[in-house]
């Protein structure tokens, strides 16, 4: 078992930094198809999408797609050093927030308890649910205070990030239900 998520971290973060970015594309282009065609996805009304950053898996198939069905779309903003989900709205656009960022404009209405999955990013995956994230803990802390319902948590990476060893997790830190790569759909 992995304890020295830092040293994973780094390592990963510079693996994806070096993908291409047709290669980035062309990978997401796969995965996003994986979860648009899940179960899952199509029985959620209410989705919540990380905007990518640092040539982390696309999500903006997944937005469009889930606004021609009709389904509320929630990207989250931090908002005094944790994450909120709020609606996304086309006609106004989104906003650079912390660390730079694309956030939904707080002008929106915050649809947190409403979820019925949520898109998380990450660095390094297993294949025991485990992720390894930037290491600040947003989507750890939000997911357990959903205590009264808890929505399907999907993890999209590309298979490179799967480490083969499983990686140590403490109490607090939120495991996956599902994980997509450009290989296939793995529920846990």
């Amino acid at each position: 078992m992995v304890t020295d998520k830092q040293s994973l971290r780094n390592h990963y973060l510079q693996i994806r930094k070096d993908l291409s970015s047709f290669d980035s594309f062309i990978k997401s282009w796969t995965i996003q198809n994986y979860l648009l065609a899940a179960d899952f996805f199509l029985n959620s009304k209410v989705v919540g999408l990380y905007y990518p950053i640092l040539n982390e898996v696309q999500t903006f198939r997944i937005l469009e797609s889930s606004l021609l069905l009709a389904k509320t779309v929630c990207l989250p903003a931090v908002v005094e050093q944790k994450i909120l989900f709020y609606r996304y709205n086309p006609t106004l656009g989104l906003k650079i927030g912390k660390y730079n960022i694309m956030e939904p404009t707080p002008t929106t209405s915050e649809t947190n308890n409403q979820l019925d999955m949520i898109v998380i990013p990450g660095v390094v995956f297993d294949s025991a649910g485990n992720r390894i994230g930037y290491g600040k803990g947003y989507y750890d802390r939000f997911i357990n205070l959903m205590t009264e319902y808890r929505p399907v948590i999907a993890g999209l990476g590309y298979s490179f990030q799967v480490h083969p060893e499983e990686i140590s997790a403490f109490e607090h830190d939120v495991k996956l239900d599902i994980l997509i790569t450009e290989k296939g759909v793995k529920y846990f």
